[in-house]
Formats: C-alpha cells, structure tokens, sequence
C-alpha cells in the first residue's frame, strides 16, 4: 500500500491552522470534593422518599444549566440526596416543577423514554476519566442506562444493569428513587476509601431542551468527563457474592411453506431448548461471562431499512445481552467487533477487566453459520460457508497519563480452511483541552475457502490498513480531519469494514453559534465537509462536498437543510456483465458521475405527546444495476403518539422513487407500525408490522426480474421483566411474501414462541 502524502500534508495544515502549542493541561478549576455519607439503614425503592435513611443523605443541589445555555443559574429547582450503606449506592431526585401539567413522562419499556424528563448521574468508579456509567430515570421510574466511552465518544445504551429505581409525580412536581447495587459496577475493590467521579444532571424538555447539572461545564474542554468533580467514600463497598446464573428456556412452534406454484402444505416444528448465562465478577475488576446454548434471537424485529440500489452491506445494532455486556472493552477507531456477523453460536465466553491503568478484554464463540462480508470499493457482499466456525477478539488498553491511552486488539474467524486474523494497535492522545489525536494500524492475515475463491483453489494473502484523525472540539468551532487508508487485500471478517482498496481523506468543518435564554432559538450550526477517495492505485473513486445549516427553534423543533455535491464512478463493466473478465482497475473501466443532491429534516414536539418528523432528499443518484445516472427522490416521514401514559403509537413511512432516461425505474415504500402497550414498568404488550412493497418496471431496468417485490412482517408480544435478565416473553410473528408469479400477499412463515429465563444470585 502506498502511503498518500496528500492525506499526511492535509492532517499537518489543519493542526496547524487550528491548534495551540501542545501540553498536558490540568485543570485548575477543580471542584471541591463530595464526602458521601455512609448508614447502616436500608432504603424500600418506592418513591415516596419518607424512609429515614433521607435525613442522613448529603444534599446537593442543581441549579446549572450548561447546554444549551453556557452555566446560566436553572429556571427549575432540583435537589439531589445521596448516600450509601455498603451495599448499595441510594440517590434521590427531588424535581419542582411551576408547571407539573407540562412534566413529560410516560410508561415504557427500559431505555425508550430517553426524551421525557429525566433524572440521574454518570459515574466513573475507576476516576479514570475513561468510561463512565449513566443511570437516568423517568418520573414514574423507568429505566435508562449506558456507558460512554471517551476514548471513542461512543455511548452503549444497550447495556442493562440490574438496579432498582421508582418515580412519583407530585403537586410541585416530580421525585425518583434509585438504588445501584455495588455488584453491577467494576470498581478497585479494596479496603480503603474510595475516589470516583459524579455528575448529577436533570434533563428538563419544554419548548427548548435543558441539561441541568450540579456543577458548571466549559464547553472549550470537549471532555466532559474530565471535569466531572470527584466523591470520596465508598470504604465499605464490596463485591463480593456476584455470581448470577440464568437458565434459560425457550420454545417454539414454526410452520413453514412453499407459496410458488405448486404451493405446499404447512410443515410444522416444534423446538424446546434450553440453555444457562454465567455472570461471575471474579473481583470488582474482572468479569466473567459463559453461556452454553444461548437463545440468540432478537425478540423483537429489527427497523426495517431500504434496500433497493444499495452496493454496501446494511448494519444493523448489536441488541443481545452476552455480546453488550462490557462491549466497549472492544472498541476501537475502525469497526473490528460487529457481532451481529456472529449469527448462531453454542456457547461463548468473555473476560473483561480493569486493574490501574490497564484495562482488556477477550472473548470465544463459535459459530454454526459463517456469514461474511466481502468488501471492495464500489461495494460488498455477503457469502456463507459450509462450515462452523469459532470467533473471538482480544483488546488491551494501556493508560499512559491523563493525556495517552495506547491499546492492542486481535480479532480471529477461522474454521478447518478458512481463517481471518486481524491484529493491531491504536493510540489517542489528548494535546490540550480543545485538540486530540488519535492513530489506529492494523495487519490482517486471511487464508480464503476454495468455496467461493474464483480460483477454485484455497487463497492466502494479508494486507494493511491505518488510521489518522486530528480533531479539534471547542465551544464555538469543531473541526475534523481524517485520513485512512484500507488495503485491497485487507479484510476484517469479525467486523462492520464493507469497503476495502481505498485511500480517503476528509475535513469536516462546524461553526456553533449559541442564542440567549430568552432568544425563540437556542443553537445554530454552520457545517461544511471536504471528502475525496482514491483507490490503492490512486484512481479517482469519488470527490464530494457538503454544506449545512441547522437551527434548533421553539417546542423542541429542530431544522436542518444540507447540499451535497459528489463526483462518483459507477460498478466496473465486469460487474454490469458477469460474461466479462474481471478486472478491478478504476480508469477506463468505470463511468462517472455527478451527484447533485439537497437535504431537508425537520422534527418538532407540538405537544408531551406528538412527536413528528420529515426528511426530503432531491436530486441525482447513480443508477447502479444500469449504470446511469437518474433523478431521486426520497420522503421520510415518522409520527410518534402517546394517547395517555400507557397507549403509543408510531407510524413511519418512506418512500423512494428513482427515475432515468424519462421513465420510472423502481419504487420503493418502506412501512412501520409499532403499537405499545405499556402496562406498568414491568409488563408490556406490542403489535408490529414491517412492509416494503417495491415496484420495478421492466421495461426501463434490464437486470430486475420480477416487476414487484413485496414483503410483509408481523409480530405480536408479550412480555413481563423484573429485571433486563429475568423476563418472560410470548409472541407470534409471521412472514408474508409478493411477486410476479403471485397475485396477492401470500403468508410463508408463522411461528409461536415464549421465552423465559431467571437471573439467580446465590
């Protein structure tokens, strides 16, 4: 691979415009620590806030408000109780409110309430300034829970701890309870008293958004973390006893059959399997997770996503519980862990941990389907092997100083001929408050199936990929730069890497103006990107810019209109006509094309109950099955309701039209309706169905061969959850199918389910 200078000379011109001389900076502004209180007592979680243990608890007030505003004092009075007995860290939320008529809050079920008021705190039990937990509470006491990570400024929102929480909304307004026992958090478990890092924060949405916290924020400082102050105590915090078991036990009944001329009968399946998780915290530090015969399936159906004239695999989110537990010990700059290419294992383990300043993971499954993405730089694709195969990563982080982390990480695929191994190191270093840089080099080493090798024979060959990003984040300027370069023979089967065999360079440009507190607009952005990718053989694959404004504007409304300009090329001749030699240069071999297109998005929240939103896309986009260029158009549009605090419904629906040589080539509809029924925190009934209908005309697309293409979904659920790991399910879902060899919607699929697992702590 040949290393671009024009990307290296790019990186240096924009540190040098944008930042100051590099140094490690402390910051001289430190907040007084908080001394947490310790008691004997126990706390019943109700929200009623009348157990004594309240009248011990240190209060803290927060009355801040650092976004939109610049730590302008809060219209709202908020009071924050915090204590702790040894077991459990108990804080409680006191929230006034002049208007309790206006408080937005509804049932839900864990992490889908993330826009009504809340309340909470983020967490850093290592005081590293690395990762930290976030517990948030709605005001009748649904959960929400993440962890950020800093290092990649990604927040894992699938993650589910097991803690208690309960709200009441009161005549002033609202109060919450929450209990977080020790044992779901990874601390330095030892004897003495204990430094972590807290931040208490009120999230108050009327006609514009608020953050309210206990302490200010400056906002030229882009790790916010970092300034969190700390909390001192803890002494008696242990985990100890934090073993979970969770057998699981699920059960299906699936009838399938043949639609097509000569249509079959149903052929029906019954199927009972049983399987156990192991959670075991070996220390405060160390986590250990087994399962042996997982039921990995997603309960419920994943958004449905547009698929027509697309040449790069789609992704889809990570939402199954042994593969998010502690999944940000695996992350890096590129995309090296996606595990949903890990589609069907029998058992898995995983070990995370912390000890000082090092931090790893590691983790096995094996897999009996082999799904795997080959990538290229005008597409990808996806192929399946015969065989099983096992998967797994291993990453190891190395804290430097306040300011370096460095970190190693391997990933492996492989089976009896086929293997994928993955290996490199990543670094990021913080120059100042405002300026970071962050480096990622990766090896990767493939032996290739003579299953799918155009050869017919077994396949070796390894290449290299690498990573550079200098990025500046300040209150009023956010600039990125970014060159990357991925090898034509690199491949990173365990991960999300769709695209090989390119060099790509890319500065991004945001300028923030904020308004006052009594201004009808709050925040306004100014954007412009600068993006140009070439092959390893430095043939242009494409050159584009955008620009953008947004505008956040009364009743939580936000506007944004953006215009792209790209010069593409197109799918190469062999890959328009399979009868053709294949042949992968870029030059001679491609058309090109000029992309013209404008955005418009907009969103507002009329009432607590009606959410809205559209999204417009006009202009040009390649037609790639014909190799032309046409006329787009794409229209999103998504209603969300809550009839009261139990009944929602959301309705979306976008539609795709693409048009060439003055006639129609496809239409694409996508549908969603979700209903929910939430009955209390616990329990929950939900109906969704997922329809794409698509129409092809024939006459106008050579290479479609059937002139409609429908599919529909749907799914009924039922679910009752004590907590994320003990839960009960019962659902049917069923799959009906359209073409032109039949004339109406035809069901292929229906199945009857239940799950139901128990998380015991001995």
């Amino acid at each position: 691979m040949k290393f671009s200078i024009r990307g290296l000379s790019l990186l240096v011109t924009t540190f040098i415009l944008f930042i100051q001389p590099s140094y490690a900076q402390e910051n001289t502004a430190k907040l007084a620590q908080l001394n947490i209180p310790h008691t004997e007592l126990e706390l019943e979680v109700d929200g009623d806030l009348n157990d004594a243990i309240w009248q011990q608890a240190l209060d803290i007030p927060l009355n801040i408000v650092n976004s939109p505003w610049n730590n302008k004092p809060s219209p709202v009075s908020t009071t924050a109780k915090v204590i702790e007995n040894g077991d459990f860290l108990y804080i409680a939320f006191i929230a006034q409110d002049p208007n309790p008529e206006l408080i937005q809050g509804f049932l839900g079920d864990r992490d889908t309430r993330w826009f009504d008021d809340l309340v909470g705190f983020k967490l850093d039990t290592y005081n590293n300034r690395r990762l930290n937990y976030e517990f948030f509470v709605n005001p009748h006491g649904v959960q929400h829970d993440a962890i950020f990570n800093e290092m990649t400024l990604s927040k894992d929102a699938a993650w589910d701890g097991i803690w208690q929480s309960a709200g009441k909304i009161t005549q002033s307004g609202y109060q919450v309870e929450i209990a977080i026992p020790y044992h779901i958090l990874n601390f330095n478990d030892n004897e003495d008293v204990k430094t972590w890092a807290i931040e208490l924060i009120r999230l108050y949405p009327r006609d514009t958004s608020l953050r309210i916290s206990h302490i200010e924020l400056d906002r030229d400082d882009s790790c916010w973390l970092c300034q969190t102050p700390e909390i001192i105590g803890f002494k008696n915090a242990k985990a100890s006893k934090n073993i979970m078991l969770t057998p699981t036990l699920v059960s299906s009944r699936s009838e399938n059959r043949e639609i097509f001329a000569p249509k079959t009968d149903w052929q029906s399946e019954n199927d009972i399997d049983a399987g156990l998780d192991l959670r075991w915290g070996i220390n405060a530090n160390t986590l250990l997770n087994v399962t042996v015969n997982p039921d990995f399936s997603n309960i419920e159906s994943d958004a449905g996503q547009l698929s027509v004239n697309k040449t790069f695999s789609l992704f889809y989110d990570e939402k199954r519980q042994f593969f998010v537990e502690n999944s940000e010990y695996f992350s890096s700059d590129f995309d090296l862990v996606y595990t949903r290419n890990i589609a069907d294992p029998e058992y898995g383990a995983k070990l995370t941990g912390t000890e000082g300043k090092h931090s790893y993971g590691a983790f096995m499954t094996n897999d009996t389907q082999t799904n795997i993405i080959l990538p290229g730089n005008t597409g990808s694709r996806l192929i399946s092997l015969k065989d099983d195969s096992e998967s797994g990563a291993i990453k190891y982080r190395y804290d430097v100083n306040d300011d370096l982390s460095v970190g190693i990480i391997s990933t492996l695929r492989q089976t009896d001929n086929y293997h994928n191994f993955v290996s490199g190191i990543d670094s990021r270093y913080r120059l100042n408050d405002s300026n970071s840089f962050q480096a990622q080099i990766l090896m990767a080493d493939t032996k290739d199936s003579a299953q799918y090798t155009d050869s017919g024979q077994e396949e070796n060959f390894n290449d290299h990929a690498f990573k550079l990003k200098y990025k500046h984040d300040s209150e009023y300027w956010k600039v990125t730069a970014e060159h990357q370069e991925i090898g034509a023979e690199f491949r990173a089967d365990l991960g999300f890497m769709p695209r090989a065999d390119y060099q790509k360079s890319n500065v991004l440009i945001n300028r923030l103006i904020y308004g006052e507190p009594d201004s009808t607009w709050q925040k306004m952005k100014f954007a412009g990107q600068w993006q140009i990718l070439h092959n390893e053989n430095g043939e242009l694959l494409e050159r584009s810019v955008f620009t953008s404004f947004n505008i956040d504007g009364p009743m939580l409304s936000i506007f944004d209109v953006k215009f792209v300009a790209a010069d593409k090329v197109g799918l190469r001749r062999h890959e328009l006509d399979f009868n053709l030699p294949i042949d992968n240069s870029i030059d001679g071999n491609t058309e090109r094309f000029q992309e013209n297109q404008a955005v418009f998005y907009g969103s507002i929240q009329p009432t607590a109950q009606i959410f809205t939103e559209l999204e417009l896309i006009v202009g040009d986009k390649i037609d790639y099955e014909n190799n032309r260029l046409g006329d787009y158009l794409t229209l999103y549009g998504n209603v969300s309701y809550n009839v009261n605090k139990h009944l929602e419904f959301q309705f979306s629906h976008t539609y795709s039209d693409l048009e060439a040589d003055n006639a129609n080539v496809f239409t694409e509809n996508l549908t969603e309706l979700r209903v929910s029924y939430q009955f209390n925190v616990n329990s929950y009934l939900k109906f969704n169905v997922v329809y794409t209908d698509i129409d092809f005309n024939l006459d106008n697309n050579a290479n479609a061969y059937t002139a409609k293409d429908n599919n529909l979904s749907t799914q009924l659920i039922y679910a009752y959850k004590i907590n994320p790991q003990t839960v009960f399910y019962l659902g049917y879902s069923d799959n009906s199918y359209q073409d032109d060899r039949i004339k109406s919607l035809a069901r292929e699929q229906r199945t009857i389910y239940s799950k139901i697992s128990y998380a015991w702590l001995p």
